[in-house]
């Protein structure tokens, strides 16, 4: 078979429609029947771009082509068939469609015709009925991006990014056309059509050029179009501008032109241009004549609204439906809210009456700063209809500043005025500042409604599950958070709290020694955005406290680099979360520079850090870092309010213990014995109370015991054990690390460094000699000649560590600390301690300058050194 004219097909391989008519091409050079056939679509879409290379590559085969019926007879055939181009059979009148019709036959010119859908003559319709007999019609569909990229880079020589394309795509609504014309644009007047903003003059002036070949009517119906009207249903018709219009052959004539899309709406660079170069009162007129007609029609303004609202339009009954609209999306999406709010107050709303709405769209949509603001005006003034509303974002504004006695205070004084989440949420915050009395009274109070919501029913359950937490029920107040958690998440609703009931069911979880129900609780509150942005962070920093109790710091360490990479205030109540993530990583890693550094940055927020239950977990590792800096002083007043707030709450055990552990730890680091058995008695008396209370108390006896050398290496694997299981993970290793530094045996000190690894095997690997192939991640030298392990304890060697505290910190034996240092000495070829630091502090420096990006190593915390101990 003869191949047509394979250059033009290359060519062509982007023109919409070429792929179909090139196969056309092939049916007229093989078969010796007519072909016969037409192609169609609306004005731009690429019907006589098509036809004329269709023509092109007929003419490179030699075949005869005439281009309309005057050229018929102008061919000369040399006795073979002819091939006849018509484009715009539309606009034929009815003798030349009889001529045209007369040669549709068998024996007749090959005959491929062009047409629009509209206007069309009963005989040009009988006529297009016959062409698509023998095939369907070629229908040239819009340009996909892939399309109109490969336009767009052919146009302006040179490979384009996908977005442009998509956004042409867009404008353009894939018409060929207009395409053509925003790249013209794009080329010519360097416009980037990726950013908001008018068109350009020469854009416009093109397009306005196409627009005005139409009668006036026709115009006016795509204005319509373009301020609202819809294509179809009864608002047209009911306008009087309209009123004699032939609506169904104006819809079909636009549809026919190209400037709409599928749906009858223009196409977006249609509207621009008509938006734009409209005067603005032929706008305010079509625009009033909208809401005139779908207020006629008793249909409501919809989204028309906010379309309407844009250029200065202003009428109060757009205004009162962008309200309306802006109420409606106020729980699910603030963002559109605010929008929907902000355009009904440039329709003409008064802004003070839509500022609590405002307020609580700003909090949800986590712009807590504009919240606070508009707050402040409506609390300035008195007599504000939308005062609950304001107070309620107020309460929530002012427990995330850790002012929870305040937050109690104001929704409380709400009851009365209507807010149904408000006794609720008062309950919540008087539970968490110990004052289990008014948080049972609130609660109580709370009205119960005949149909409630989710978040209604989410807000009870907090307040339910916080008050069984408080009276010793924790398994019963756990449930009830994990409920309120799982509805807030399912209802996708935001609304303003004083804490989101995830964060409350962690910390309990936590304090039950479920870390695991913690954790997953936390991850689809995350996934959910519970609380919508304002509460992102808090999520994060609270889970990273908990992968840092699970002795997971890698990914501790990667939810607090993303709260720190988000220029988005956190609140003084996350502020002390993150503070105390920061320790926690720089503790856990034995990184004594970094817990200096990030202690002296917590400073200033730990003087003024607020004291209430969802601080306690924060405010333990406060406590711990500060004995291990010797500056306990420094907390010594939020340890005192913490204390008080837990003796008004009846000390609960669920609440107090990880204060408790904290304290033993404390103790440990301070050398306190009398603390620390106060901190164990206290322990053992609530152990009936809540499981892991007793765990710690012998934890903390156990500790104590191998501090003063005297390991029982049965009950320390015991402590270590059910230390583990209670979600102290980390503090297990570090308890047998401890013992393992001073027991008197070499066995035993193996058997306990071997059980501290196996609580880090994630982060840690054994080195005894031999144990690894060569191949081994840590046995590989690197530039410097050391390996990843020798590195490790080159960093500890720099330290001034002894063996016994290498061993400890790394989970290798004092004997294998010896063997690896002597290896790095022969590797460095020194001899003397001063050249051996001299060396290490070199190949360090290198090292960390190649690895900056990359988190140190994970050792566990180093025992106090002991006495007699060899430096290396």
């Amino acid at each position: 078979m003869t191949e047509p004219r394979s250059s033009a097909e290359r060519r062509n391989a982007g023109l919409a429609g070429w792929e179909e008519s090139a196969e056309l091409v092939r049916k007229i050079l093989d078969d010796d029947a007519a072909v016969h056939a037409g192609i169609t679509g609306p004005g731009g879409s690429g019907k006589t771009t098509l036809l004329r290379e269709i023509a092109a590559a007929l003419r490179a085969e030699a075949i005869e082509v005439a281009d309309g019926l005057d050229a018929l007879a102008h061919v000369d055939a040399d006795g073979r068939r002819i091939t006849l181009l018509i484009d715009d059979l539309e606009r034929l009148g009815d003798d030349d469609i009889a001529r045209l019709s007369a040669l549709v036959v068998d024996g007749g010119p090959h005959v491929i015709a062009a047409f629009r859908s509209w206007p069309r003559s009963p005989l040009a319709a009988e006529l297009v009925e016959r062409l698509g007999r023998q095939r369907p019609h070629l229908l040239l569909h819009p340009l996909l991006p892939t399309r109109v990229r490969a336009r767009t880079s052919e146009l302006l020589g040179a490979e384009q990014p996908q977005g442009l394309a998509e956004r042409i795509t867009e404008l353009a609504g894939g018409n060929p056309r207009m395409v053509d014309l925003v790249v013209a644009a794009v080329r010519d007047e360097g416009w980037d059509p990726r950013e908001a903003g008018p068109l350009p003059a020469t854009l416009l002036e093109r397009l306005r050029h196409r627009l005005d070949r139409h009668d006036q009517e026709f115009l006016d119906y795509l204005l319509a179009l373009a301020v609202g009207f819809a294509a179809s249903g009864p608002v047209l018709s009911t306008a009087p501008r309209f009123s004699r219009s032939d609506l169904h052959e104006l819809t079909s004539r636009s549809r026919a032109s190209g400037l709409v899309s599928p749906d009858g709406s223009p196409l977006p660079i249609v509207r621009l241009g008509l938006m734009q170069s409209t005067p603005a009162h032929e706008l305010w007129a079509m625009r009033r004549e909208l809401v005139d007609a779908m207020e006629a029609a008793g249909l409501p303004l919809g989204d028309s609204a906010l379309g309407l609202s844009v250029g200065g339009f202003r009428d109060p009954r757009v205004a009162r439906a962008l309200v309306d609209r802006g109420d409606g999306l106020l729980l699910t999406d603030p963002v559109e809210a605010w929008r929907h709010y902000a355009a009904a107050i440039d329709a003409g709303t008064d802004a003070a009456s839509v500022a609590g709405r405002r307020a609580q769209a700003a909090w949800s949509a986590g712009d807590v700063r504009t919240a606070e603001r508009l707050v402040d005006d409506v609390l300035a003034g008195t007599g504000h209809p939308d005062l609950p509303r304001a107070l309620s974002v107020a309460a929530a504004t002012w427990a995330r500043k850790g002012m929870l006695g305040r937050a109690a205070a104001a929704y409380a004084g709400l009851d009365d005025a209507g807010a149904w989440s408000a006794a609720p949420l008062a309950a919540v915050c008087f539970a968490a500042v110990g004052d289990i009395r008014r948080a049972r009274e609130a609660y109580a109070a709370a009205p119960d409604p005949e149909y409630p919501g989710s978040s209604q029913v989410a807000v009870s359950l907090m307040a339910e599950g916080m008050i069984a937490a408080l009276e010793g029920a924790a398994d019963r107040g756990l449930s009830a958070l994990l409920q309120a958690s799982s509805l807030m998440n399912e209802s996708g609703e935001t609304i303003p709290l004083p804490e989101v009931p995830a964060v409350l069911a962690a910390h309990v979880a936590v304090n039950a020694g479920e870390l695991g129900i913690a954790a997953e609780v936390l991850h689809a509150a995350g996934e959910a955005v519970q609380g919508g942005p304002a509460f992102r962070h808090r999520l994060r920093l609270t889970e990273a406290l908990i992968e840092l109790r699970a002795d997971r710091p890698a990914r501790a360490r990667a939810l607090l680099t993303g709260v720190e990479e988000s220029q988005r205030p956190l609140g003084l109540h996350s502020e002390v979360l993150a503070h105390a993530v920061r320790i926690g990583l720089a503790r856990r890693t034995d990184d004594l520079a970094n817990l200096v550094k990030a202690w002296r940055a917590a400073r200033p927020t730990v003087a003024r850090m607020p004291v209430d239950l969802m601080g306690l977990p924060a405010l333990a590792e406060l406590v711990i870092a500060a004995a291990r800096l010797h500056e306990s002083h420094l907390v010594e007043e939020p340890l005192a309010a913490a204390w008080k707030l837990l003796d008004c709450a009846g000390r609960p055990a669920t609440w107090s213990m990880n204060l408790h552990w904290a304290g033993i730890q404390s103790a440990i680091l301070r050398e306190d014995r009398a603390e620390l058995e106060r901190h164990s008695e206290v322990l053992v008396d609530a152990a009936s109370a809540n499981r892991v209370s007793r765990t710690l108390a012998e934890a903390g006896r156990v500790w104590a015991a191998a501090l003063a050398g005297q390991v029982d290496v049965p009950a320390v694997e015991r402590a270590v054990r059910e230390l583990a299981a209670a979600g102290y993970r980390w503090d297990a290793g570090r308890l047998a690390g401890h013992a393992a530094g001073r027991a008197a045996e070499h066995a035993d000190t193996l058997q306990l460094l071997a059980l501290a690894r196996s609580l880090h095997a994630d982060h840690h690997r054994d080195e005894e000699p031999g144990d690894h192939d060569d191949a081994s991640e840590l046995d590989r030298p690197d530039d410097a000649g050391l390996t990843a392990r020798e590195r490790e304890v080159a960093r500890l060697v720099l330290e001034g560590k002894t063996y016994a505290e290498i061993g400890s910190a790394i989970f290798i034996s004092p004997r294998t600390a010896e063997h690896h240092i002597a290896r790095i000495r022969r590797r460095l070829g020194v001899t003397t301690r001063s050249e051996l630091l001299a060396r290490l502090r070199l190949v360090l420096d290198e090292d960390e300058d190649r690895s900056a990006s990359r988190p140190a190593p994970a050792p566990a915390p180093i025992p106090p050194r002991r006495p007699g101990s060899p430096n290396p």
